[in-house]
């Protein structure tokens, strides 16, 4: 029979009692440094739970709105009665409750000690299983070899090393009586400090960093239409005002119309709130929310865990965009990135403390973490119900009631987030025909997300090896879950097959967010520092980690990730934005510009008072059909604007320019040919900078 410390003998109805090991420090025996520390921790995390409550508080009042038609202002009304009702109930909550109301709660932990391995018969098979296959998969994944292999080598590890987690789990786990919380308390609170001086560093270097993303012609435009109207629309804002079908639809998100009504209460530009204030508070917050999920793994060397993770993180950039270093602060003011960064994290730590001890109020941060995810990102429709499934797994078995009401406090919102975008026939701009076939396939995302050589090879490691080396037993089983749920997404036709059934398909690599990859590797760190008996050693294993993850690596904010080092601007090219602005200057409201593809942009990001032909070809995919939209002549210009075709002027782009009414054409300097078809067809020069050239018929 395994040890168990602090048995008491059965309680008043015969079960067996095993209380938690005692601290090491008691509150009486306490020193002053250790209460700062805690106060400390505790405020971290109030902090963390007041980001939740915030987001998850407006995507209720926003939904509400969009279904009544209401607009910013209303939201803001509801949005602040919402906000002082839940105050109030904190408030209250967190009173010194009355000792004899405490003493008659029946309430009950579910103990699930962090430390030994403990043993069993199926551990034991399994056990080196999980080992051969994880170290093969890394090989496989980090050589680049056929992917096939690489999915069933991660499966077969993956299902072994929850069998091991679970196993150990329910050899362990009991059920005790508690006077108090004892599962709001992590097992550490080590390494705060650390995790502040990170997040203070970093939330700095975001403000430096700019790296333009194209999906911002959505999410930013969207943000600045309601900082200029005051409403939240349901169609189209890109290529006309409201006439058009919307491309992202339901506009189930509610971060964007968040920032853009911040824009329109402080009377700043939709951009500088999107770019300059969220990226440092998303950033700060983001590396709290990593140190309290391996805090409340149980992790020892927390600090060592929070700075292996983050060294990961800051030079895992590269080529693609799925690499977990490369959504992170360069892209955080975007909502699926915050949605990776900071609530992920949170879910799995809510998760966890609901295990633990599953009361009302536990459920009821499942479900504020998941209106919270919904808020963010629609990946939150199929992301959150995997994690409440898998986060709720260890008490399946010991308390199935409790399990199916933590899933439901937290998938039930994302799941009708997702019943009623297929009601309402949702759509996505993104466009997978024949030329982006590739995406669906895990030879491509996958070392899109893992990379390749060492750096691929200590990832697999982590991630595979997660499942044994969580010390929480509770988070071993719903670590080794969700990783079993990522090497689905890696199985070849697996993705194919649910966009030929339910329309989701390429979008599914995003699974791999819910496999905490930052985190197992903080992790794997952590352990190497408390694996060994010498000094010396404990010192030397986890900086060597680091050192192999910097020398294999590339830093995300270096050039060759597409990132550069500025003073803190739009996260736009400094140049299409100085042209962006000059052209819409020399505009007036409701006129149609043409420009190259980081113009167009950049144009579509700063205002909605004037519109492009189309800033991304393949974003008006989906208003092929429509009769006023002129698909032909907008496919025609677009190539004509970015030199796509080998001629630069014909009588095509002539008939688009009349059939588009195009008041403004914009073109860099060096085009001298269409500048010159562009004068021929009466176009004449209304505004120029150091790149581009503007051209209007009046």
């Amino acid at each position: 029979m395994t040890a168990v410390s602090g048995v008491s003998g059965p309680d008043d109805r015969g079960s067996l009692v095993l209380e938690p090991s005692p601290q090491p420090c008691s509150p009486a025996t306490r020193t002053k440094a250790q209460r700062d520390l805690q106060w400390l921790a505790h405020g971290c995390e109030g902090l963390l739970d007041l980001a939740v409550v915030v987001l998850s508080s407006w995507t209720v009042v926003y939904h509400v709105c969009l279904l009544l038609r209401l607009g910013a202002a209303w939201a803001v009304g509801f949005e602040l009665v919402a906000l002082t009702g839940l105050g109030l109930w904190w408030w209250r909550s967190h009173r010194r409750p009355d000792p004899a109301r405490r003493s008659a709660e029946p309430a009950r932990v579910v103990s699930f000690p962090t430390g030994g391995a403990g043993s069993s018969t199926v551990g034991a098979v399994l056990l080196p299983v999980t080992v051969v296959s994880a170290a093969l998969a890394a090989v496989v994944v980090a050589v680049g070899a056929s992917w096939p292999v690489a999915a069933a080598l991660w499966l077969t590890a993956a299902i072994a090393g929850t069998g091991v987690a679970m196993a150990r789990c329910r050899r362990i786990a009991g059920l005790v009586p508690a006077a108090r919380d004892r599962g709001a308390e992590p097992p550490s609170r080590g390494g705060v400090v650390v995790a502040l001086g990170w997040a203070v560093a970093l939330a700095v270097l975001s403000m430096f960093t700019r790296s333009a993303n194209p999906d911002d012609l959505y999410y930013v435009n969207l943000s600045q239409w309601v900082a200029d109207h005051g409403t939240f629309p349901l169609r189209d804002t890109i290529f006309a005002d409201l006439v058009f079908p919307m491309s992202s639809f339901p506009p189930v998100a509610s971060y964007d119309a968040l920032a853009g009504t911040l824009a329109l209460l402080s009377g700043a530009h939709a951009a500088s709130v999107v770019y300059l204030v969220v990226p440092p508070v998303a950033t700060f917050l983001s590396v709290l929310a990593l140190w309290r999920l391996l805090a409340h793994w149980g992790v020892r060397a927390v600090g060592v865990a929070v700075t292996v993770a983050l060294v990961f993180l800051l030079f895992d950039g590269g080529p693609g965009y799925g690499a977990p270093g490369n959504l992170f602060l360069t892209r955080i003011w975007q909502g699926k990135v915050i949605l990776l960064c900071l609530v992920v994290p949170l879910l799995l730590v809510y998760a966890l403390r609901y295990v633990e001890r599953p009361t009302r109020g536990r459920a009821g941060w499942l479900f504020a973490g998941g209106v919270a995810a919904v808020g963010l990102s629609t990946t939150a429709m199929f992301l959150v119900p995997l994690i409440a499934l898998a986060g709720t797994a260890p008490l399946w078995v010991r308390r199935p009631r409790r399990a199916v009401v933590g899933f439901l406090s937290m998938a039930a919102y994302p799941l009708a987030a997702g019943a009623m975008t297929l009601a309402a026939g949702g759509r996505s701009a993104d466009s997978f025909a024949s030329r982006r076939l590739f995406r669906f396939d895990p030879g491509w995302f996958g070392p899109e997300i893992l990379r390749d050589g060492p750096l691929a090879a200590i990832v697999v490691a982590a991630v595979l090896a997660g499942a044994l080396l969580v010390p929480h037993r509770a988070a071993r089983v719903t670590t080794g879950l969700l990783v079993v749920f990522t090497g689905v997404t890696f199985v070849p036709g697996v993705t194919q097959l649910s966009y030929d059934l339910v329309g989701l398909g390429p979008t599914l690599w995003r699974v791999s967010w819910v496999a905490s990859i930052a985190a197992l590797v903080g992790v794997l760190g952590a352990r190497l520092a408390t694996s060994f008996d010498r000094r010396s050693l404990r010192i030397a294993a986890p900086v060597a980690l680091a050192v192999v993850l910097i020398a294999f690596g590339v830093p995300i904010w270096s050039g060759a990730n597409g990132v550069s080092l500025d003073t803190p601007q739009w996260k736009r090219g400094p140049s299409s934005v100085v042209s962006a602005q000059q052209a819409v200057d020399a505009a007036s409201p409701g006129d149609v510009i043409l420009a190259p593809r980081e113009l167009a942009i950049s144009i579509t990001v700063l205002t909605t008072r004037v519109k492009t032909v189309a800033p991304r070809a393949y974003f008006m995919d989906y208003l092929r059909d429509e009769p006023s939209f002129h698909y032909d002549e907008r496919v025609v210009l677009v190539d004509f604007a970015n030199q796509e075709t080998g001629q630069f002027g014909t009588p095509e782009v002539a008939r688009a320019l009349s059939m588009l009414d195009v008041d403004q054409v914009c073109l860099p300097v060096e085009s001298w040919l269409r500048i010159g078809f562009i004068r021929a067809q009466g176009y004449q020069l209304v505004a120029s900078s150091a790149t581009d050239r503007c051209f209007t018929r009046r």
